[in-house]
């Protein structure tokens, strides 16, 4: 596993020749990452205490590590290691005080992000636990749910690791869990292409929403609680009213599977991303715009906490973004190497994270006015952590060594190699800010 980083502009024989230096060539292109980041979450409450941070920035995947990431200085604060090799889910409880991660290990395990200090693991009575969502507010806010391989959903509560209750989903896997607002409701997608609903207070089961004509991919509560959307494999977006169990809406217009839903702020608007390469903004039961631009699939898409923007990603390795009141996009969002499978915006929105099977996390500035813009990229290899910014400067912190280079033309410069003689190339101390107006070297 390494990584490169191309600084174009400069021919590699000249700058070695320029300072004295023989010339290395590559005889061959490094391998392809093999970590992909297949999930990145912002935590609820911001970063760190005791530190000058941004919002602190979780990523896991394939190399069974999960990584914080101070967002301001794009400094890797801790690795937490112990999980199977694939990390397919990430959690924060309400108040950001607990952390949880799913891994094909079949067990969650809690975290305090403050510390890093593994609180406890969590296992399945006869199955494997396959993901972890947190209620969201009120007293139930620490009640952690958790699904398991065999169709059982287990409530816990996070704070003290007790076990509360199961229940039984009468499926064979459950493939999406979300609560509502209140935290009052439970949703599972299960294996026989329905979605039941759930009392999590006793457990009780509500109702089963069977119309679909495969399997759902994505759940979403309204902010109101009020409405719950579904994303299924036979093409079409579903809303249905929480409150007598009704299918209200039935949308029919994308040409493949739908694998996310989401609300916008306010509930004002609906959006659906698709394997037909579309996204589209529903509004009055209606398709409002379809966002099209993106070549093959769409993995992912995230709406903005605030104002009615939406970020869509998949095969392409662009990210996108869209305004969904008049359907135009607001953005390309480049450098990605392979298909991008996760995205998030940070809690107040100026920030948007990206991660993908490149192994990288991109982290953009999405400012109030103006362009979107790259602020970091972030490499985890298995020994430490790399980040580098759009104007040169880089920082890393342990074992690197055959992993992260910089390469000019067919030529391979170590880190520290380039420093003073090419513009902006320079080492960050690990504090700094990542961007130009911050060269103070380490």
């Amino acid at each position: 596993m390494r990584w490169r980083v191309g600084c174009s502009g400069t021919d590699g024989r000249g700058a070695r020749a320029a300072a004295g230096w023989s010339v290395s060539p590559l005889r061959q292109q490094p391998a392809d990452h093999r970590g992909s980041v297949w999930t990145c979450r912002f935590r609820p409450r911001g970063g760190l205490s005791g530190a000058e941070s941004g919002p602190l920035l979780v990523t896991a995947g394939n190399d069974g590590m999960v990584r914080l990431w101070d967002t301001a200085s794009g400094q890797g604060r801790r690795i937490l290691r112990g999980h199977g090799r694939r990390i397919g889910t990430l959690a924060f409880s309400a108040d950001g005080s607990h952390l949880a991660a799913s891994s094909n290990d079949g067990v969650v395990r809690l975290w305090e992000p403050e510390t890093g200090r593994r609180l406890r693991e969590l296992s399945g009575h006869s199955g494997r636990l396959v993901s972890a969502v947190f209620s969201p507010t009120g007293a139930g806010g620490a009640l952690l749910g958790t699904s398991s391989n065999d169709g059982d959903v287990y409530l816990w509560n996070a704070a003290t690791g007790e076990y509360q209750r199961a229940i039984d989903a009468e499926t064979d896997h459950v493939w999406a869990e979300a609560f509502s607002s209140d935290g009052e409701l439970l949703a599972t997608a299960n294996d026989d292409d329905t979605v039941r609903l759930w009392y999590r207070s006793t457990g009780t089961h509500v109702t089963t929403l069977a119309q679909h004509r495969g399997r759902v991919r994505s759940i979403a509560f309204s902010a109101d609680g009020t409405r719950l959307a579904t994303g299924c494999d036979d093409r079409c977006v579903r809303v249905w009213d929480t409150r007598d169990s009704r299918l209200t809406l039935e949308l029919d217009a994308h040409r493949d599977r739908v694998y996310t839903v989401a609300f916008g702020p306010g509930d004002a608007w609906l959006a659906s991303a698709s394997w037909d390469g579309e996204a589209i903004i529903w509004a009055d039961g209606r398709p409002r715009h379809r966002l099209r631009g993106h070549s093959g699939r769409l993995w992912t898409a995230a709406a903005h906490p605030t104002r009615p923007l939406l970020a869509t990603a998949g095969d392409d390795r662009t990210v996108r973004l869209w305004d969904a009141h008049d359907g135009q996009e607001t953005g390309q969002l480049t450098g990605h190497t392979g298909r991008i499978l996760s995205t998030a915006f940070s809690p107040d929105g100026s920030l948007l994270a990206s991660g993908g099977e490149d192994g990288t996390v991109r982290l953009w500035t999405v400012p109030a006015q103006g362009e979107p813009s790259l602020r970091a990229t972030l490499i985890g290899v298995p020994g430490g952590w790399a980040a580098l910014s759009p104007s040169g400067g880089y920082k890393y912190e342990g074992d690197i060594a055959g992993e992260f280079w910089h390469a000019v033309g067919m030529c391979r410069f170590e880190p520290g190699e380039l420093d003073g003689h090419l513009p902006g190339v320079r080492r960050l101390s690990l504090t700094a800010p990542l961007n130009e107006d911050h060269p103070h070297g380490s």
